[in-house]
Protein backbone atom coordinates (compact mmCIF):
# COMPACT_ATOMS: atom_id res chain seq x y z
CA UNK A 1 0.00 0.00 0.00
CA UNK A 2 2.79 2.36 0.33
CA UNK A 3 2.80 3.08 -3.34
CA UNK A 4 -0.69 2.60 -4.62
CA UNK A 5 -3.96 2.81 -3.55
CA UNK A 6 -7.54 2.77 -4.71
CA UNK A 7 -9.68 5.79 -6.16
CA UNK A 8 -11.77 5.51 -2.87
CA UNK A 9 -9.08 5.72 -0.63
CA UNK A 10 -8.12 9.09 -2.34
CA UNK A 11 -11.41 10.83 -2.26
CA UNK A 12 -11.98 9.65 1.44
CA UNK A 13 -8.57 11.56 2.39
CA UNK A 14 -10.13 14.61 0.97
CA UNK A 15 -13.61 14.10 2.69
CA UNK A 16 -12.02 14.12 6.20
CA UNK A 17 -11.56 17.54 6.50
CA UNK A 18 -14.76 18.05 6.56
CA UNK A 19 -15.91 15.14 8.46
CA UNK A 20 -17.63 12.89 5.96
CA UNK A 21 -14.63 10.75 5.43
CA UNK A 22 -15.90 7.99 3.57
CA UNK A 23 -14.48 5.24 0.93
CA UNK A 24 -16.27 6.55 -2.24
CA UNK A 25 -18.41 5.05 -5.32
CA UNK A 26 -16.43 3.19 -7.42
CA UNK A 27 -14.81 -0.53 -6.63
CA UNK A 28 -13.57 0.22 -3.44
CA UNK A 29 -12.10 -3.11 -2.95
CA UNK A 30 -9.36 -2.69 -5.99
CA UNK A 31 -8.24 -1.74 -8.91
CA UNK A 32 -5.26 -0.05 -7.90
CA UNK A 33 -3.53 2.74 -9.45
CA UNK A 34 -0.13 4.54 -9.03
CA UNK A 35 -0.83 7.42 -6.40
CA UNK A 36 1.08 10.56 -7.08
CA UNK A 37 0.13 11.93 -3.50
CA UNK A 38 1.47 8.92 -1.76
CA UNK A 39 -1.60 8.09 0.19
CA UNK A 40 -2.54 5.08 2.15
CA UNK A 41 -4.12 3.74 4.94
CA UNK A 42 -0.57 4.77 6.53
CA UNK A 43 -0.84 8.35 5.65
CA UNK A 44 -4.49 8.80 5.77
CA UNK A 45 -5.42 7.10 9.18
CA UNK A 46 -1.81 8.50 10.92
CA UNK A 47 -3.65 10.01 13.54
CA UNK A 48 -6.81 9.78 15.99
CA UNK A 49 -8.58 12.95 15.03
CA UNK A 50 -8.37 11.86 10.98
CA UNK A 51 -9.70 8.22 11.90
CA UNK A 52 -12.55 9.50 14.09
CA UNK A 53 -13.98 11.73 12.05
CA UNK A 54 -13.64 8.39 9.07
CA UNK A 55 -15.92 6.61 11.62
CA UNK A 56 -18.07 9.45 11.81
CA UNK A 57 -18.44 10.07 8.27
CA UNK A 58 -19.00 5.75 7.97
CA UNK A 59 -22.07 6.15 10.31
CA UNK A 60 -23.26 9.12 7.92
CA UNK A 61 -22.79 7.64 4.71
CA UNK A 62 -24.59 4.27 5.72
CA UNK A 63 -27.42 6.40 7.20
CA UNK A 64 -27.35 7.72 3.26
CA UNK A 65 -29.53 4.55 2.43
CA UNK A 66 -32.09 6.32 4.66
CA UNK A 67 -31.62 9.40 4.71
CA UNK A 68 -31.79 10.49 0.87
CA UNK A 69 -34.45 10.32 -1.55
CA UNK A 70 -32.41 7.53 -3.75
CA UNK A 71 -32.94 4.87 -3.05
CA UNK A 72 -35.40 5.09 -0.32
CA UNK A 73 -38.34 6.79 -2.86
CA UNK A 74 -38.06 4.37 -5.23
CA UNK A 75 -38.27 1.13 -2.42
CA UNK A 76 -40.95 3.28 -0.34
CA UNK A 77 -42.89 2.76 -3.79
CA UNK A 78 -42.24 -0.48 -4.56
CA UNK A 79 -43.28 -0.95 -0.49
CA UNK A 80 -46.54 0.44 -1.38
CA UNK A 81 -46.45 2.77 1.20
CA UNK A 82 -46.18 6.15 -1.18
CA UNK A 83 -46.96 6.64 -4.91
CA UNK A 84 -45.65 9.34 -7.31
CA UNK A 85 -46.41 10.78 -10.22
CA UNK A 86 -43.05 12.58 -10.58
CA UNK A 87 -41.52 12.17 -13.88
CA UNK A 88 -38.51 11.74 -12.16
CA UNK A 89 -39.45 8.64 -10.11
CA UNK A 90 -42.14 7.60 -12.16
CA UNK A 91 -40.26 4.63 -13.47
CA UNK A 92 -40.58 3.08 -10.42
CA UNK A 93 -44.23 3.74 -9.70
CA UNK A 94 -45.64 2.66 -13.00
CA UNK A 95 -47.90 0.36 -13.63
CA UNK A 96 -47.69 -2.54 -15.08
CA UNK A 97 -43.72 -2.06 -13.53
CA UNK A 98 -41.14 -2.47 -15.97
CA UNK A 99 -37.54 -3.07 -15.34
CA UNK A 100 -35.21 -0.87 -13.56
CA UNK A 101 -33.06 0.12 -16.13
CA UNK A 102 -29.64 -0.46 -14.71
CA UNK A 103 -27.77 1.01 -18.16
CA UNK A 104 -28.87 4.39 -16.40
CA UNK A 105 -25.38 5.70 -15.09
CA UNK A 106 -27.04 7.87 -12.57
CA UNK A 107 -29.84 5.26 -11.39
CA UNK A 108 -31.62 6.11 -8.32
CA UNK A 109 -31.71 2.40 -7.07
CA UNK A 110 -29.40 0.23 -8.65
CA UNK A 111 -26.16 2.79 -8.39
CA UNK A 112 -26.88 3.89 -4.75
CA UNK A 113 -28.30 0.86 -2.77
CA UNK A 114 -24.58 -0.70 -4.17
CA UNK A 115 -22.31 2.12 -3.92
CA UNK A 116 -23.03 4.07 -0.92
CA UNK A 117 -22.78 0.32 1.01
CA UNK A 118 -19.60 -0.08 -0.22
CA UNK A 119 -18.50 3.14 0.46
CA UNK A 120 -19.87 2.91 4.52
CA UNK A 121 -18.52 -0.01 5.32
CA UNK A 122 -14.97 0.39 3.29
CA UNK A 123 -14.25 4.16 5.91
CA UNK A 124 -15.21 1.65 8.72
CA UNK A 125 -12.58 -0.97 7.46
CA UNK A 126 -9.60 0.89 6.65
CA UNK A 127 -10.34 3.12 9.95
CA UNK A 128 -9.98 -0.17 11.75
CA UNK A 129 -6.82 -1.19 9.91
CA UNK A 130 -5.53 2.07 10.27
CA UNK A 131 -6.33 1.52 14.06
CA UNK A 132 -4.11 -1.23 13.80
CA UNK A 133 -1.32 -0.58 11.32
CA UNK A 134 -0.76 2.90 12.79
CA UNK A 135 -1.00 1.89 16.53
CA UNK A 136 -3.45 4.74 17.10
CA UNK A 137 -4.34 5.07 20.66
CA UNK A 138 -7.51 6.36 21.55
CA UNK A 139 -8.18 8.01 25.65
CA UNK A 140 -6.11 7.62 28.49
CA UNK A 141 -3.05 5.15 27.94
CA UNK A 142 -1.95 3.58 31.33
CA UNK A 143 -0.71 0.26 32.82
CA UNK A 144 -4.17 -0.74 32.87
CA UNK A 145 -5.04 0.23 29.38
CA UNK A 146 -1.41 0.63 27.40
CA UNK A 147 -3.22 0.85 24.33
CA UNK A 148 -5.59 3.23 24.99
CA UNK A 149 -8.87 3.18 27.59
CA UNK A 150 -11.45 4.11 24.19
CA UNK A 151 -9.30 2.18 21.25
CA UNK A 152 -11.55 -1.10 21.84
CA UNK A 153 -14.78 0.89 21.35
CA UNK A 154 -13.46 2.85 18.38
CA UNK A 155 -12.46 -0.64 16.95
CA UNK A 156 -15.74 -2.37 18.00
CA UNK A 157 -17.48 0.52 16.39
CA UNK A 158 -15.47 -0.36 13.03
CA UNK A 159 -16.36 -3.51 12.95
CA UNK A 160 -20.27 -3.04 13.12
CA UNK A 161 -20.68 -0.22 10.64
CA UNK A 162 -18.93 -2.70 7.95
CA UNK A 163 -21.64 -5.34 9.59
CA UNK A 164 -24.46 -3.41 8.88
CA UNK A 165 -23.20 -2.40 5.50
CA UNK A 166 -22.62 -6.12 4.27
CA UNK A 167 -26.37 -6.75 5.89
CA UNK A 168 -28.13 -4.00 4.05
CA UNK A 169 -26.31 -5.25 0.96
CA UNK A 170 -27.58 -8.94 1.14
CA UNK A 171 -30.75 -7.49 2.39
CA UNK A 172 -31.31 -5.27 -0.91
CA UNK A 173 -29.22 -7.05 -4.00
CA UNK A 174 -29.12 -10.38 -5.42
CA UNK A 175 -25.53 -10.67 -4.93
CA UNK A 176 -22.52 -8.66 -3.52
CA UNK A 177 -18.68 -9.00 -2.69
CA UNK A 178 -18.15 -10.16 0.98
CA UNK A 179 -16.04 -8.03 2.66
CA UNK A 180 -15.00 -8.06 6.25
CA UNK A 181 -12.53 -6.35 8.73
CA UNK A 182 -9.22 -8.24 7.44
CA UNK A 183 -9.92 -7.33 3.32
CA UNK A 184 -6.98 -5.43 2.24
CA UNK A 185 -7.83 -2.14 0.89
CA UNK A 186 -5.42 -3.20 -1.90
CA UNK A 187 -7.66 -6.07 -3.09
CA UNK A 188 -8.12 -6.69 -6.71
CA UNK A 189 -11.55 -7.66 -8.06
CA UNK A 190 -14.70 -8.81 -6.47
CA UNK A 191 -16.25 -12.88 -6.48
CA UNK A 192 -20.15 -12.53 -6.12
CA UNK A 193 -21.50 -14.44 -3.67
CA UNK A 194 -25.53 -14.91 -3.49
CA UNK A 195 -27.12 -12.57 -0.73
CA UNK A 196 -27.97 -15.50 1.40
CA UNK A 197 -24.27 -15.80 1.98
CA UNK A 198 -23.82 -11.91 1.63
CA UNK A 199 -26.38 -12.32 4.90
CA UNK A 200 -25.32 -14.86 6.48
CA UNK A 201 -21.73 -13.54 6.00
CA UNK A 202 -23.22 -10.07 8.15
CA UNK A 203 -24.83 -11.91 10.60
CA UNK A 204 -21.29 -13.73 11.34
CA UNK A 205 -19.75 -10.31 11.45
CA UNK A 206 -22.64 -9.13 14.01
CA UNK A 207 -21.95 -11.77 16.31
CA UNK A 208 -18.61 -10.87 15.87
CA UNK A 209 -19.18 -7.22 16.70
CA UNK A 210 -21.07 -8.31 20.28
CA UNK A 211 -18.26 -11.09 21.21
CA UNK A 212 -15.85 -8.02 21.22
CA UNK A 213 -18.22 -5.84 22.84
CA UNK A 214 -18.81 -8.32 25.70
CA UNK A 215 -15.16 -9.12 26.46
CA UNK A 216 -13.76 -5.30 25.97
CA UNK A 217 -13.77 -2.87 29.20
CA UNK A 218 -17.54 -0.72 29.79
CA UNK A 219 -17.52 2.13 27.10
CA UNK A 220 -20.02 4.94 25.73
CA UNK A 221 -19.66 6.25 22.66
CA UNK A 222 -19.37 10.54 22.64
CA UNK A 223 -22.19 11.53 20.94
CA UNK A 224 -20.47 12.73 17.50
CA UNK A 225 -20.36 9.17 16.77
CA UNK A 226 -24.47 9.12 16.11
CA UNK A 227 -24.68 12.95 16.01
CA UNK A 228 -26.76 13.33 19.45
CA UNK A 229 -27.01 10.17 20.67
CA UNK A 230 -24.11 8.53 22.76
CA UNK A 231 -24.04 5.06 22.92
CA UNK A 232 -23.09 2.52 25.49
CA UNK A 233 -21.34 -0.78 25.06
CA UNK A 234 -24.85 -2.53 26.02
CA UNK A 235 -26.48 -0.63 23.35
CA UNK A 236 -24.05 -1.78 20.77
CA UNK A 237 -24.75 -5.36 21.65
CA UNK A 238 -28.55 -4.46 21.72
CA UNK A 239 -28.52 -2.80 18.10
CA UNK A 240 -26.21 -5.64 16.89
CA UNK A 241 -28.89 -7.85 17.75
CA UNK A 242 -31.68 -6.19 16.57
CA UNK A 243 -30.08 -6.01 13.02
CA UNK A 244 -29.71 -10.27 13.35
CA UNK A 245 -33.39 -10.24 13.70
CA UNK A 246 -33.90 -8.38 10.47
CA UNK A 247 -31.52 -10.56 8.81
CA UNK A 248 -33.72 -13.27 10.00
CA UNK A 249 -36.98 -11.90 8.99
CA UNK A 250 -36.20 -9.56 6.11
CA UNK A 251 -34.15 -11.99 4.00
CA UNK A 252 -37.06 -13.80 2.55
CA UNK A 253 -37.64 -13.18 -0.94
CA UNK A 254 -41.37 -15.24 -1.03
CA UNK A 255 -44.16 -16.19 1.51
CA UNK A 256 -42.75 -19.62 1.64
CA UNK A 257 -39.45 -18.36 2.74
CA UNK A 258 -40.80 -15.99 5.43
CA UNK A 259 -43.01 -18.60 7.01
CA UNK A 260 -40.08 -20.80 7.24
CA UNK A 261 -38.13 -18.13 9.35
CA UNK A 262 -36.89 -19.89 12.95
CA UNK A 263 -39.76 -17.56 14.72
CA UNK A 264 -38.90 -18.98 17.80
CA UNK A 265 -35.40 -17.80 17.63
CA UNK A 266 -36.33 -14.58 16.86
CA UNK A 267 -38.63 -14.63 19.59
CA UNK A 268 -36.05 -15.36 22.02
CA UNK A 269 -33.67 -12.87 20.78
CA UNK A 270 -35.98 -9.97 21.04
CA UNK A 271 -35.65 -10.31 24.62
CA UNK A 272 -32.40 -9.26 24.55
CA UNK A 273 -32.69 -6.60 22.14
CA UNK A 274 -33.12 -2.87 21.98
CA UNK A 275 -34.18 -0.93 25.39
CA UNK A 276 -34.86 2.54 23.13
CA UNK A 277 -35.17 3.81 19.23
CA UNK A 278 -31.74 4.04 17.44
CA UNK A 279 -30.31 6.49 15.73
CA UNK A 280 -29.00 10.15 15.52
CA UNK A 281 -30.55 13.07 15.57
CA UNK A 282 -30.71 15.46 12.66
CA UNK A 283 -29.31 19.22 12.54
CA UNK A 284 -29.67 21.76 9.74
CA UNK A 285 -26.26 23.24 11.05
CA UNK A 286 -24.58 19.56 10.85
CA UNK A 287 -24.26 17.99 7.24
CA UNK A 288 -25.15 14.63 6.59
CA UNK A 289 -27.77 14.43 9.29
CA UNK A 290 -31.11 15.02 7.58
CA UNK A 291 -33.36 12.68 6.01
CA UNK A 292 -34.84 13.70 3.03
CA UNK A 293 -36.75 10.69 2.98
CA UNK A 294 -38.79 11.82 6.02
CA UNK A 295 -39.22 14.73 3.97
CA UNK A 296 -41.18 13.10 1.13
CA UNK A 297 -43.01 11.27 3.68
CA UNK A 298 -45.28 14.26 3.99
CA UNK A 299 -44.95 15.55 0.28
CA UNK A 300 -48.13 16.37 -1.09
CA UNK A 301 -47.58 17.47 -4.63
CA UNK A 302 -46.17 14.44 -7.00
CA UNK A 303 -45.54 12.18 -3.95
CA UNK A 304 -48.66 11.24 -1.46
CA UNK A 305 -49.37 7.74 0.70
CA UNK A 306 -50.44 5.08 -1.88
CA UNK A 307 -53.83 3.91 -1.23
CA UNK A 308 -52.69 0.24 -1.02
CA UNK A 309 -51.21 1.47 2.41
CA UNK A 310 -54.56 3.14 3.41
CA UNK A 311 -57.12 1.27 1.37
CA UNK A 312 -57.74 -1.54 3.95
CA UNK A 313 -59.03 0.72 6.61
CA UNK A 314 -61.87 1.44 3.79
CA UNK A 315 -65.72 0.77 5.00
CA UNK A 316 -67.14 1.94 2.62
CA UNK A 317 -65.81 -0.36 -0.52
CA UNK A 318 -64.73 2.52 -2.45
CA UNK A 319 -61.28 1.02 -1.78
CA UNK A 320 -62.78 -2.56 -3.58
CA UNK A 321 -63.99 -0.96 -6.45
CA UNK A 322 -60.48 1.06 -6.91
CA UNK A 323 -59.13 -2.27 -6.96
CA UNK A 324 -61.52 -3.79 -9.43
CA UNK A 325 -61.29 -1.07 -11.94
CA UNK A 326 -59.04 -1.09 -15.21
CA UNK A 327 -55.49 0.99 -14.62
CA UNK A 328 -56.58 3.22 -16.67
CA UNK A 329 -60.12 4.18 -14.91
CA UNK A 330 -58.61 4.30 -11.53
CA UNK A 331 -58.58 7.84 -9.70
CA UNK A 332 -58.38 9.34 -6.39
CA UNK A 333 -60.73 7.91 -3.64
CA UNK A 334 -61.93 9.09 -0.25
CA UNK A 335 -61.63 6.35 2.55
CA UNK A 336 -64.28 5.82 5.39
CA UNK A 337 -62.99 4.41 8.54
CA UNK A 338 -63.13 4.39 11.87
CA UNK A 339 -59.32 4.46 12.26
CA UNK A 340 -58.61 7.78 14.07
CA UNK A 341 -54.77 8.14 12.59
CA UNK A 342 -56.97 8.50 8.99
CA UNK A 343 -58.78 11.39 9.09
CA UNK A 344 -60.79 13.95 7.00
CA UNK A 345 -59.58 17.13 5.60
CA UNK A 346 -58.25 18.83 8.67
CA UNK A 347 -55.49 17.31 11.21
CA UNK A 348 -57.32 18.39 14.11
CA UNK A 349 -58.34 15.01 16.22
CA UNK A 350 -55.58 13.95 18.31
CA UNK A 351 -53.60 10.76 16.75
CA UNK A 352 -53.84 11.67 13.00
CA UNK A 353 -51.51 10.34 10.98
CA UNK A 354 -53.08 10.55 7.63
CA UNK A 355 -55.46 13.64 6.54
CA UNK A 356 -57.40 13.95 3.13
CA UNK A 357 -55.98 16.81 0.50
CA UNK A 358 -58.95 18.46 -1.64
CA UNK A 359 -56.07 19.10 -4.29
CA UNK A 360 -54.87 17.03 -7.17
CA UNK A 361 -51.55 15.99 -7.43
CA UNK A 362 -49.02 17.91 -9.44
CA UNK A 363 -48.27 16.08 -12.69
CA UNK A 364 -51.52 13.58 -12.49
CA UNK A 365 -51.50 13.15 -15.96
CA UNK A 366 -48.58 11.03 -16.05
CA UNK A 367 -51.01 8.80 -14.65
CA UNK A 368 -54.43 9.28 -12.82
CA UNK A 369 -53.92 6.00 -11.60
CA UNK A 370 -51.19 6.93 -9.28
CA UNK A 371 -52.87 9.50 -7.82
CA UNK A 372 -54.16 9.82 -4.36
CA UNK A 373 -56.10 12.17 -2.06
CA UNK A 374 -54.03 11.12 1.61
CA UNK A 375 -51.02 13.22 2.98
CA UNK A 376 -49.12 12.04 6.08
CA UNK A 377 -48.54 14.76 9.14
CA UNK A 378 -46.58 12.23 11.32
CA UNK A 379 -43.44 14.74 10.88
CA UNK A 380 -45.07 18.01 9.58
CA UNK A 381 -44.28 20.06 12.21
CA UNK A 382 -41.94 22.74 10.89
CA UNK A 383 -40.56 24.39 14.20
CA UNK A 384 -39.10 20.57 15.54
CA UNK A 385 -40.19 17.54 13.55
CA UNK A 386 -39.64 17.73 9.98
CA UNK A 387 -36.75 15.82 7.92
CA UNK A 388 -34.26 18.54 8.98
CA UNK A 389 -34.83 18.46 12.41
CA UNK A 390 -36.49 14.87 13.68
CA UNK A 391 -34.58 12.31 15.19
CA UNK A 392 -34.10 9.97 12.13
CA UNK A 393 -34.98 6.54 13.76
CA UNK A 394 -32.73 3.35 12.39
CA UNK A 395 -34.22 1.17 14.42
CA UNK A 396 -37.31 1.44 16.63
CA UNK A 397 -38.86 -0.13 19.62
CA UNK A 398 -42.11 -0.41 17.18
CA UNK A 399 -40.64 -2.20 14.49
CA UNK A 400 -39.20 -4.83 17.16
CA UNK A 401 -42.79 -5.06 18.77
CA UNK A 402 -44.44 -5.74 15.48
CA UNK A 403 -41.63 -8.31 14.78
CA UNK A 404 -42.32 -9.83 17.89
CA UNK A 405 -46.27 -9.74 17.00
CA UNK A 406 -45.45 -11.64 13.81
CA UNK A 407 -43.26 -14.08 15.71
CA UNK A 408 -46.21 -15.33 17.96
CA UNK A 409 -48.70 -15.39 15.38
CA UNK A 410 -46.35 -17.77 13.51
CA UNK A 411 -45.78 -20.01 16.56
CA UNK A 412 -49.82 -20.25 17.47
CA UNK A 413 -49.59 -17.72 20.03
CA UNK A 414 -52.34 -15.70 18.70
CA UNK A 415 -53.52 -14.08 21.51
CA UNK A 416 -50.29 -12.93 22.74
CA UNK A 417 -50.02 -11.48 19.24
CA UNK A 418 -53.62 -9.51 18.96
CA UNK A 419 -52.33 -8.03 22.48
CA UNK A 420 -49.58 -6.68 20.95
CA UNK A 421 -51.81 -4.54 18.51
CA UNK A 422 -54.57 -3.80 20.70
CA UNK A 423 -52.79 -1.22 22.26
CA UNK A 424 -52.34 0.73 19.20
CA UNK A 425 -55.58 -0.68 17.86
CA UNK A 426 -58.04 0.97 20.73
CA UNK A 427 -56.31 4.23 20.79
CA UNK A 428 -57.24 4.51 16.85
CA UNK A 429 -60.45 4.26 17.50
CA UNK A 430 -60.90 0.39 15.89
CA UNK A 431 -62.21 -2.29 17.91
CA UNK A 432 -59.81 -5.18 19.99
CA UNK A 433 -58.85 -7.73 18.06
CA UNK A 434 -58.32 -11.29 19.40
CA UNK A 435 -56.53 -14.57 18.49
CA UNK A 436 -59.03 -14.64 15.30
CA UNK A 437 -58.80 -10.86 14.20
CA UNK A 438 -60.68 -7.98 14.44
CA UNK A 439 -64.31 -8.13 15.20
CA UNK A 440 -66.48 -8.67 11.93
CA UNK A 441 -69.02 -6.17 11.47
CA UNK A 442 -69.17 -2.93 9.50
CA UNK A 443 -66.53 -1.36 11.29
CA UNK A 444 -63.90 -4.10 10.73
CA UNK A 445 -60.20 -3.00 10.17
CA UNK A 446 -58.72 -4.04 8.24
CA UNK A 447 -60.32 -5.89 5.27
CA UNK A 448 -58.93 -8.10 2.96
CA UNK A 449 -59.05 -6.94 -0.81
CA UNK A 450 -62.51 -8.64 -1.63
CA UNK A 451 -63.72 -6.50 1.50
CA UNK A 452 -64.41 -9.38 3.49
CA UNK A 453 -62.91 -8.91 6.82
CA UNK A 454 -58.90 -9.70 7.98
CA UNK A 455 -58.05 -12.33 9.88
CA UNK A 456 -55.11 -12.02 12.95
CA UNK A 457 -52.35 -11.41 10.13
CA UNK A 458 -53.86 -9.29 8.25
CA UNK A 459 -54.32 -6.99 11.60
CA UNK A 460 -50.85 -7.25 12.55
CA UNK A 461 -49.64 -6.42 8.86
CA UNK A 462 -51.69 -3.48 8.64
CA UNK A 463 -50.74 -2.16 12.30
CA UNK A 464 -47.11 -2.59 11.44
CA UNK A 465 -47.26 -0.63 8.53
CA UNK A 466 -49.76 2.29 9.49
CA UNK A 467 -47.61 2.34 12.66
CA UNK A 468 -44.26 2.69 11.34
CA UNK A 469 -44.90 4.79 8.29
CA UNK A 470 -42.50 6.19 7.55
CA UNK A 471 -39.30 4.65 9.17
CA UNK A 472 -36.69 3.26 6.77
CA UNK A 473 -37.89 3.18 2.78
CA UNK A 474 -37.01 -0.50 2.86
CA UNK A 475 -38.92 -2.58 5.33
CA UNK A 476 -42.17 -1.81 3.82
CA UNK A 477 -40.77 -3.39 0.53
CA UNK A 478 -39.30 -6.30 2.92
CA UNK A 479 -42.24 -7.00 4.30
CA UNK A 480 -44.63 -6.79 1.20
CA UNK A 481 -41.96 -8.92 -0.70
CA UNK A 482 -42.03 -11.71 2.28
CA UNK A 483 -45.76 -11.12 2.80
CA UNK A 484 -46.35 -11.91 -1.08
CA UNK A 485 -48.05 -8.31 -1.32
CA UNK A 486 -45.77 -6.05 -4.03
CA UNK A 487 -47.59 -5.68 -7.20
CA UNK A 488 -47.01 -7.83 -9.71
CA UNK A 489 -43.98 -7.03 -12.05
CA UNK A 490 -42.03 -5.52 -8.80
CA UNK A 491 -38.50 -6.13 -8.51
CA UNK A 492 -38.07 -8.55 -5.13
CA UNK A 493 -33.70 -7.16 -5.17
CA UNK A 494 -31.78 -5.24 -6.68
CA UNK A 495 -29.39 -6.18 -8.88
CA UNK A 496 -25.69 -5.22 -8.93
CA UNK A 497 -25.35 -1.79 -10.69
CA UNK A 498 -24.95 -1.62 -14.27
CA UNK A 499 -21.57 0.50 -13.96
CA UNK A 500 -19.95 -2.09 -11.76
CA UNK A 501 -21.12 -4.69 -14.06
CA UNK A 502 -18.99 -2.89 -16.96
CA UNK A 503 -16.01 -2.61 -14.96
CA UNK A 504 -15.70 -5.97 -13.45
CA UNK A 505 -16.57 -7.45 -17.54
CA UNK A 506 -19.69 -8.90 -16.01
CA UNK A 507 -22.96 -9.29 -18.61
CA UNK A 508 -25.72 -6.69 -18.03
CA UNK A 509 -28.92 -8.12 -16.13
CA UNK A 510 -31.48 -6.56 -14.04
CA UNK A 511 -34.44 -7.45 -12.56
CA UNK A 512 -38.37 -6.31 -12.27
CA UNK A 513 -41.03 -5.89 -15.06
CA UNK A 514 -42.25 -9.61 -14.92
CA UNK A 515 -39.10 -10.93 -16.04
CA UNK A 516 -36.60 -13.13 -13.73
CA UNK A 517 -36.17 -11.28 -9.79
CA UNK A 518 -39.93 -10.12 -10.29
CA UNK A 519 -42.99 -10.36 -7.96
CA UNK A 520 -45.15 -12.84 -9.37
Amino acid sequence: MSTSTTPCLRLFAQRIAIVAATAFLTSCLGLDVADPNGLSINTVFNNAANTEAALVGSWKAYTELNRLSCPTLAMSVWGNDITTTSITYIDYSVEPRIPINNRDNVNCVSRYAYYVAYEAGAAAREAYQGILENNIKFGIVDAVSPNGRDTPSRLIFSKFILAISQLKLGLNVDQAAITDITTPTSASGKEMKPYKDVVANAVTQLRSVIADARAAPDFTLPPTFLNGRAITRDEIIRVALGYITRADVYAARSPAERAAVNWAAVLARLDSGITRDFGHQADPAIAGTGSTYINNSFAQNTVRISNRLLGPADTSGQYQAWLAKSIADRNAFTITTPDRRIHGATNSVAGTRFTRLTTTMGSATNGPYLTSSYRSIRYLNIAADSGNRAFVVAMSMDEMKFIRAEALFRVGRGTEAAAILNATRVAAGLRAADANGPPAGRDCVPRKDDGTCGDLFDAIQYEKRIELYPLEGDIPWWDQRGWGKLIPGTPIHIPVSGRELVTLGLPYYTFGGGGVGSAP
